[in-house]
């Protein structure tokens, strides 16, 4: 009986060591490298079913996320706003119509389509086609002269469109794109340089596109070498004109280009729908301007509205993407639908209240944007994996918000990770990265068939973001081989 008891022990301590303790035994040798000897770091993996701690290690540090944030972003906006959700842009004008004369102004007014016009994201309206379809709905509403002006008007949202606590560095370039109430063309432009031939030599601006006629270039990029890649940066002010362009891109032949953020995406809308006006033969007699220089307020008709794909594929398109403006758009709509205005502040503010009352402790939830680009966001890894485990267990927005997530070894940013193991086409997961910043989170199924919703964020290792990168998918691997 001893004996038989002594074996069944035995039997039972290899299973525990070969199942749950080698996550545990994975954290414990990470916790000794000494790449993390002055790093901060949380880990916290949660039972989806039982809601127990699975695994953890300072799972209440509130740390900076990175692009992890989107998860917070997109999962409450489709369980706010809902999957089927859909942003509209209006066609408007105010004044009367007169023997085809519009006697008053014609306004685009947007709802923070983040989507309108996008040259990236798959099904979308090309720029051209957009402007095709608003002047087609423009001479169907009898208007074939404008005495007035074309307004953008972008005041869904409020006039900050960036976010105060973004480096220099980051918002003149396209991944620091702010957010308007009215988006177009994902609020980039792409600066087409004539490569020079010469190390060292300044190649030639050739053209943007978008064409952004009052923009004015400093143009200090020289030629590096001819396999350098992208090392250039733009630096600009929201609404400004002046655009410094630092750094150095490949020389050689031919056209190489960058991509900046739109200082003024209302602007340039209205700038562009005005041109393809002209060119189907209808006159404006006022230079494009926005509602936020117009300032005032007139009666409106409306004629036309352009409708967005579902936020179900924003949300996807912006996670696999890890679009920045796409997640500024998504927290300014959340404030303007839940607090009433479409502010970041009440945006940040109806997410802490909505998973405050889902019974989720948010006193270490430091939201400073939407997106992860803020080294002034703090979440910590108990936090994010309480929410996805909300997440996968509402049952209305599990599918779309599931979907969104990079495959270990199948898709996204973790398409080359955990490949022939465990983890492989099991782990879904939004990674983040800065500089000395990396984090995962999203979803595993063990070995064991526990499902777990875990969060891992490190901060300030001393080793490359790649060797980063590698430690935190034996991570991910030893927890789809636990039990």
């Amino acid at each position: 009986m001893i004996k038989t008891l002594s074996i069944s022990l035995l039997v039972l301590f290899c299973y525990v060591l070969n199942g749950q303790t080698k996550i545990e035994l994975a954290l414990q040798s990470f916790e000794k490298d000494t790449d993390l000897k002055f790093a901060s770091i949380g880990f916290c993996a949660i039972d989806i079913n039982s809601n127990k701690i699975y695994a953890q290690r300072s799972p209440t540090k509130a740390l900076v996320p990175a692009s992890s944030m989107k998860v917070i972003t997109t999962g409450s906006a489709l369980a706010l706003l809902g999957s089927d959700y859909k942003f509209k842009t209006f066609l408007e004008y105010s004044g009367s119509i007169s023997n085809g004369t519009l006697n008053g102004n014609l306004y685009i007014r947007g709802t923070g389509d983040p989507s309108l016009a996008s040259p990236i994201m798959e099904g979308i309206l090309t720029k051209e086609m957009l402007m095709a379809e608003f002047v087609a709905a423009i001479k169907k509403a009898g208007i074939q002269k404008i005495n007035g002006a074309i307004v953008g008007d972008g005041s869904y949202f409020d006039d900050q469109v960036m976010i105060p606590t973004w480096q220099w560095g980051d918002i003149g370039n396209h991944y620091g794109a702010g957010t308007s109430g009215l988006n177009y063309h994902d609020n980039l432009y792409y600066i087409h340089f004539k490569k020079h031939k010469d190390y060292g030599a300044t190649p030639t601006i050739d053209h943007t596109v978008p064409d952004i006629p009052q923009l004015k270039f400093d143009n200090r990029v020289t030629s590096a070498g001819s396999k350098s890649g992208d090392n250039a940066y733009v630096y600009a002010a929201p609404y400004g004109t002046e655009v410094t362009l630092r750094g150095t891109i490949p020389k050689g032949s031919g056209l190489f280009n960058i991509k900046g953020a739109t200082p003024d995406p209302a602007l340039l809308c209205a700038h562009d729908l005005q041109k393809s006006l002209a060119l189907s033969g209808v006159t404006v007699s006022k230079k494009a301007t926005t509602q936020r220089l117009l300032k005032k307020q007139e009666p409106r008709t409306k004629i036309h509205t352009h409708y967005s794909p579902s936020l179900a594929a924003i949300c996807k398109h912006t996670n696999e993407d890890s679009r920045n403006m796409y997640c500024e758009a998504l927290l300014k709509t959340i404030g303007a639908k839940i607090k009433g205005q479409g502010s970041t502040n009440n945006g940040i503010a109806a997410i802490a209240d909505f998973w405050r009352g889902r019974g989720i402790n948010m006193e270490g939830f430091f939201m400073k944007d939407g997106c992860g680009l803020s080294a002034r966001n703090g979440v910590s890894p108990k936090t994010f994996a309480e929410i996805m485990r909300k997440m996968y267990i509402d049952k209305k927005t599990f599918g779309d918000f599931y979907n969104q997530m990079a495959i270990a070894g199948r898709s996204g940013t973790l398409r080359n990770m955990c490949r022939n193991s465990s983890a492989e086409n099991n782990v879904r997961a939004k990674s983040g990265s800065m500089n000395r910043i990396r984090s995962y989170t999203g979803f595993v199924t063990t070995k064991g068939g526990k499902k777990l919703a875990f969060s891992m964020i490190v901060n300030n290792y001393s080793c490359s973001g790649y060797m980063m990168k590698k430690k935190l998918e034996t991570l991910m691997i030893a927890l789809a081989e636990s039990h």
